[in-house]
């Protein structure tokens, strides 16, 4: 390999740490500013029970940013995986507006033409795209390029960590003093 092909490798790996760092610190802040540290410490034990209970008070509370933001992270399983999913959710959904947006017609005619097609299309690219989202490593280790798979796994789970750390102890929306 080239310098410029480790480098731009490098600045992959520096990517994925640093995007899965902030989705990881954006859903841990929510989740701090939702509510208590019973909902944090469900996430983290994977109490089946406790995470019924928390999804259920998720959808009896009123319709907000913040709800529907913690009931998808509950929804696929709260934690790393929950993270991941959710990261990868959002590029895919990402990279499907940027193509409508970027397509030969411009963004007017777009909209002018859209019809009950493609709403029900809409629909269901939303459906495999969550399919897309609970299977993530799979959708992840066809993008890998450069290095083993293990690399990329230690990198991502590294910035899930930290992002993690930083919610909890840095930014400390409760004023609680950090551990």
């Amino acid at each position: 390999m080239c310098l410029t092909e480790n480098l731009m490798i490098y600045i992959k790996l520096i990517t994925v740490f640093v995007g899965t760092g902030a989705i990881s610190f954006l859903l841990f802040y929510v989740l701090m500013k939702h509510g208590n540290r019973q909902s944090i410490d469900v996430i983290e034990n994977k109490d089946k029970a406790a995470m019924k209970r928390l999804k259920a008070e998720l959808k009896a509370n009123k319709t907000t940013w913040q709800n529907i933001v913690m009931s998808k992270w509950v929804a696929f399983g709260g934690g790393f995986y929950g993270v991941m999913a959710v990261l990868t959710y959002v590029v895919v959904e990402f990279k499907e507006v940027v193509d409508l947006l970027t397509s030969e017609a411009s963004l007017m005619a777009t909209i002018a033409e859209l019809g009950v097609s493609d709403l029900v299309s809409f629909f269901i690219n939303s459906l495999m795209n969550f399919v897309t989202a609970i299977t993530w490593p799979i959708y992840w280790m066809n993008k890998v390029e450069g290095y083993s798979v293990w690399v990329w796994c230690l990198i991502v789970y590294g910035g899930y960590v930290t992002g993690q750390f930083l919610a909890k102890n840095t930014v400390n929306p409760y004023g609680e003093k950090s551990q």
